[in-house]
């Protein structure tokens, strides 16, 4: 009875040595996993057209602020059966890319180029003219 013990626990020891190799084997499969997650999260970066989740992550909004967009027409899709709401990607890049806001070099250089291109004499002047 006492050697029956005896191997019942060296079994025990062997199988908990083959369950921690294989938790440590996990490690790498869980990360494989989160990368296989995240390429499937960003495979649209190849499509030219995106359904409406895929547009949702693309753009970074939320589900209702994208409806919310889509009701007012004012970003631009595709209902090709009335229902579903399908996307251009091109278009949704050149959405994105409109109402750019200068840097402040920029507008200080704008503000240089328009004082040096008209002489301050014949700048239009708003307010009560002086007889």
């Amino acid at each position: 009875m006492e050697q029956n013990r005896l191997t019942i626990m060296e079994r025990m020891e062997k199988r908990l040595c083959v369950v921690e190799e294989v938790l440590r084997e996990l490690g790498p499969v869980r990360q494989l996993q989160e990368r296989l997650t995240l390429l499937e999260n960003n495979i649209y970066s190849t499509k030219s057209m995106l359904t409406f989740d895929e547009a949702c992550q693309y753009l970074g909004v939320s589900e209702s602020l994208l409806y919310k967009l889509t009701c007012s027409k004012e970003i631009p899709h595709f209902k090709p059966r009335g229902k579903m709401l399908y996307f251009s990607k091109a278009e949704l890049d050149a959405w994105l890319s409109q109402n750019p806001v200068q840097t402040l070099k920029q507008a200080s250089q704008d503000a240089i180029d328009e004082a040096q291109s008209t002489p301050y004499y014949k700048q239009k002047r708003y307010g009560k003219r002086k007889n």
